[in-house]
């Protein structure tokens, strides 16, 4: 399976930005009931909206948009990894939850690559399946599955892997909460 890592990545003027502006009290976010599922709450600042990647393009939705495009495209380059396009793009902010973890999932159904910057320090780890999408079924029971790698957050890390994979976040439960951007690109 292809996964890829870097720790402590981004440069002073990008962290700097995030500290000031992005985890910020006047940053807008946004409440949404269900990320993957009803029981999935999730506040979120949408950068990029998903869209249909065969009648449409891109549409930029935030102005700290540039700042991750530059990680993302950055990192891409020194990891020899392809990028045509992004196919979505937010910050996600989730806090304690009794279930513990979010749904196992897919982005979506064409192949595509996740890519994730961990914006504080938490606990609440993301868990890459080892069952790749069975083309139906973009939700499954994560009780089916086998753990492929489990991630620990650390502050700037970045990773990123093979978006057929199922995977899922779990919610912190000694932090108030867990700030991560994360996009999709083919």
């Amino acid at each position: 399976m292809f996964y890829k890592e870097s720790k402590k990545f981004l440069n002073k003027e990008e962290i700097n930005i995030i500290q000031n502006n992005i985890l910020d009290i006047n940053f807008p976010w946004f409440y949404h009931q269900s990320s993957t599922t009803k029981d999935c709450p999730v506040y979120t600042h949408t950068l990029v909206h998903r869209y249909d990647i065969e009648k449409e393009d891109p549409i930029v939705n935030s102005k700290v948009f540039s700042i991750f495009e530059n990680i993302v495209l950055r990192f891409c380059k020194k990891q020899k990894i392809k990028f045509k396009k992004f196919t979505r793009a937010a910050i996600n902010s989730i806090s304690f939850n009794k279930i513990k973890t979010v749904a196992a999932h897919i982005d979506h159904d064409f192949k595509h690559k996740v890519i994730m910057v961990y914006l504080n320090n938490t606990d609440g780890d993301t868990i890459i399946y080892d069952k790749k999408f069975n083309g139906k079924d973009r939700i499954i029971s994560s009780s089916k599955l086998n753990i492929f790698k489990k991630i620990k957050p650390e502050l700037y890390k970045v990773v990123c892997w093979n978006g057929d994979y199922y995977h899922a976040a779990t919610y912190p439960k000694t932090n108030n909460r867990r700030v991560v951007f994360v996009a999709t690109f083919i």
